[in-house]
């Protein structure tokens, strides 16, 4: 089945119950010392990590929601780098497209003055510089896809089999 790419991918389980057991069984999982996987369940959210002796700098996170679907229960999965690497990727990001606004500001201030406005090649470097690093996280999603499978392949282990 063709899925559109995304930076955080995603996915949904359908459930036959509230979830709760699921989650029960999630954090008796988690619980245990010898667990694949670290993390913490709340009430209808959980968050899954590697743990910290096997985690690499791409590593995944694994957000888990239950969500009312309509016809029943969905647990919904979501795939984040940890939150310093997210939040170095939005800065990049604001940074790029500040240097390229600024860089149009400033060539059409060039333009009303009738000077050469050569500082308007900063708008298509930034964007091409956007491209690069969006481009980037899917590099790292290539990079730690065994990582992602295994914590889904978990997750969906404990739905079929909640104990």
């Amino acid at each position: 089945m063709f899925r559109r790419a995304s930076m955080r991918p995603h996915f949904e389980i359908s459930l036959l119950d509230d979830g709760h057991g699921v989650f029960a069984a999630l954090r008796q999982a988690l619980a245990d010392p010898g667990a694949r996987f670290i993390g913490d369940v709340l009430d209808t959210h959980a968050y899954l990590r590697i743990p910290r002796a096997q985690r690499s700098l791409l590593s995944p996170n694994l957000n888990l929601q239950l969500v009312d679907g309509g016809q029943g229960t969905l647990l919904r999965g979501r795939f984040t780098p940890h939150p310093s690497v997210w939040m170095g990727f939005m800065a990049v990001f604001f940074t790029l497209g500040m240097i390229g606004l600024a860089g149009l500001m400033y060539g059409f201030a060039q333009l009303t003055v009738d000077e050469t406005p050569w500082v308007m090649l900063a708008a298509p470097i930034s964007l091409a510089l956007i491209a690069f690093v969006y481009g980037a996280a899917f590099i790292g999603q290539g990079l730690v896809q065994d990582e992602m499978y295994a914590m889904r392949a978990w997750v969906e282990e404990l739905v079929r089999d909640p104990q």
